[in-house]
């Protein structure tokens, strides 16, 4: 695992693991024992995610909720195998991004025809489905 970083306030972060050191981040809100995980990273992101829950003293059963602020795999290509892990979170999305979380095949072939599949295996993993009940729409209002 990369270094946990602590902000103030709760707020802490850790590499995402992504191409090279410091590309990409995950940040971790904590307040009360409960948790918030902003952006992802890539599936390889989540050993990192469950390292930092421990270091902290939490459990997956104390992540809430999974946002992400955009749906580029480098930042949301881990919420399928998060959700997957942290049964009780709730991802939250932009209208426009849920439909893909719910099933990223598209996302996926966008990413294989720019770098091919074998490299967007390598960087990405599979991107997995999250189930529709679990996805709340962020809207602007």
């Amino acid at each position: 695992m990369s270094p946990l970083i602590c902000y103030e306030h709760g707020i802490h972060a850790f590499d995402a693991g992504y191409v090279r050191p410091m590309l990409a981040a995950v940040h971790l809100v904590v307040e009360n024992g409960r948790a918030a995980f902003v952006d992802t990273g890539t599936n390889a992101s989540l050993p990192s995610a469950l390292a930092a829950l421990e270091v902290l003293g939490l459990t997956p059963d104390c992540v809430d909720y999974v946002m992400l602020t955009h749906i580029h795999l480098d930042h949301a290509g881990g919420a399928g195998a998060m959700m997957r892990q942290f049964p009780r979170a709730r991802l939250v999305v932009h209208p426009r991004g849920a439909r893909h979380m719910a099933d990223p095949s598209r996302l996926v072939a966008g990413a294989n025809a720019v770098y091919g599949a074998d490299e967007v295996s390598r960087l990405y993993g599979d991107a997995l489905p999250i189930d529709q009940t679990r996805i709340i729409e962020a809207t602007h209002s």
